[in-house]
Order: C-alpha cells, then structure tokens, then sequence
C-alpha cells in the first residue's frame, strides 16, 4: 500500500516538533524535515528517535518570507522522491503544525483521492494587493548570508527595509498567469516530480522570485496552476478577500497570524481538516494534551 511522505520546515520549538513525528509516525509514514541552518540541529535531533523520520543534510538558512524558503521546500521534495516511489502524497507541514485526525484517517482520505492535488488558489492578476507582492521589489534575503555578524547584521536587515520602501517596480517576465495560495498544500508524487524537472528546464523562473514576496505561496502554485495538474488540482478559486486562509487545502487556519490555543477547542474538534496550523509549546501544551486525548486516542 502506498504511503504518505510528510515533508517539514522547522526553525524552533524541537519538542513541539518531537510530538509531531511521535503522532505521524505509523507503518504507512515517510517524515522528512528540514531544519533552518541558523539554528543549532542537536536539540531537533535528540528530539526525534523514530525509524522513520530523518533530517535532511542540505540545509538552508531560511528568510520569511524569501526565496530561501522555496529552496528549503524543494530540498525536502528531492528527498522524499529520491527516497521512495511508493507515496499517494506528500504533505508539507511546519513544525508548528499538529493532526486534529488519526495517521489511519489521514491515510485513508489521502489514498482514497490519490490522484487530486490538494492546492488552491487565485488569479493574482484579479488583486492589486497580490500583484504588488511581485510587481515590486522585496529585498527579504540578506546580501550576506551569515548569522554571526552582530550589529551589522541589523544594518544590513535595516538597508534592505530602506531599499523595499523605495518600491522598486519590476515587471512580470513571464507568459504564466500567476496564481497565489498557501504553501501547506499535499501533492501527488508526480506533480512534484514536474515542478522540479519544470525548474530544471527553466533555470530563469526561480531567478524571477528572487525579488518577489513570499514566493513559497506564489511558486508551486503557478507552475501547477499553469499544468496539466492544475484538471486535478482543488484549484483555482474566486477572489473573495485578502488572506492565504481563504485559500486553506487540509489545514485548520486562523484568519490572523495568531496561535492556537484550548480556547480555540470547539472550532479545532468540529474542523473537517486534517491538521491545525499554528500550535506551539507555549499557548498549546493544553491544546495538544486535550488532542491527543479526544481524538488521537
């Protein structure tokens, strides 16, 4: 039976993330994770004991809201295909994500719809707001990339705010409709295949992010909505506001930026979705317990 290969970006919270590979860990579970290269890997690592989940080697020092995070995502998607063939999805999750259904259901749902890429999103073109996030220049990744350079490390962060203010027009060099969506989305192994070959034959479309903002929400979406794979795809959507939560596949997600808590129990056991996005130790320890025992058990 095929499995499902959990691909995750982490940067904080080990034993937050530790209860995330416990709780997917199953015989039809592949985890792979990738930590950012700014912080120390020991704690993630003594965290995570189980056969079945592994740190990938190549990592990347990860900028919100830069190209860094595309290329973290890409990694991680090189190894999971490079690791196995055998796989209905792979589903890409933060280290802050949590199930709100069990490994079996979660298999099941998947496997039974092994053919559906579970990503939506809009025409950017139907949204000035969305269109300015790649018709202006963002200067989100440093010039110089290292993490022990002190005060001018908040210079350097601090000329590159300047430069973003001066809204440095640039135009969209591309035939492609640009599409936009949240980067938490589970695709099939083939639609992941073509969007690492479609970058390989097309080495100038990831230097077309290289200013662009947040392109992890932006990038996949628009090879796939530009595909084959967008008549599989949950798809394109109709603009009804701004907020990648409109735009939500199989995760739970707040309208803000906010994170989960107990409070927020009723709309988290009443949720159709597969997982919950964001939970950490600190506001979800209780979350997590009440989860664990109401629905995982």
């Amino acid at each position: 039976m095929k499995k499902i290969a959990y691909l995750i970006l982490a940067h904080s919270d080990a034993d937050q993330l530790g209860k995330l590979c416990k709780t997917l860990d199953d015989e039809y579970a592949d985890i792979f994770i990738h930590i950012d290269a700014k912080v120390s890997i020991r704690s993630f690592s003594e965290s995570i004991s189980l056969t079945n989940a592994r740190i990938i080697n190549t990592r990347f020092s990860v900028t919100w809201g830069g190209i860094s995070m595309v290329d973290a995502q890409n990694e991680l998607v090189k190894e999971a295909l490079n690791y196995s063939q055998n796989y209905s999805h792979v589903v890409f999750l933060s280290g802050n994500c949590y199930p709100i259904k069990r490994s079996k259901q979660i298999h099941g749902f998947l496997i039974s719809r092994d053919e559906v890429e579970f990503i939506k999103y809009i025409d950017m073109r139907k949204s000035a707001h969305h269109m300015k996030k790649i018709e202006q220049k963002w200067f989100k990744e440093p010039f110089v990339r290292r993490v022990d350079i002190g005060p001018f490390r908040r210079m350097e962060s601090q000329f590159r705010d300047s430069l973003t203010r001066v809204k440095f027009r640039q135009s969209w060099k591309s035939n492609l409709i640009p599409y936009f969506g949240s980067q938490w989305c589970a695709l099939t192994p083939n639609c992941c295949r073509y969007i690492i070959e479609f970058q390989e034959k097309n080495p100038w479309y990831r230097k077309m992010f290289k200013y662009v903002f947040a392109p992890d929400e932006i990038f996949f979406h628009t090879i796939i909505g530009n595909s084959e794979f967008a008549r599989h795809s949950t798809g394109i959507q109709e603009f009804t506001g701004l907020g990648a939560w409109r735009m939500a596949n199989i995760h739970l997600m707040g309208t803000t930026s906010k994170w989960f808590s107990i409070g927020d129990w009723k709309e988290i056991e009443n949720s159709d979705m597969l997982f919950v996005r964001k939970v950490r130790g600190i506001e979800g320890t209780s979350l997590v317990r009440a989860i664990d025992k109401n629905i995982l058990k």
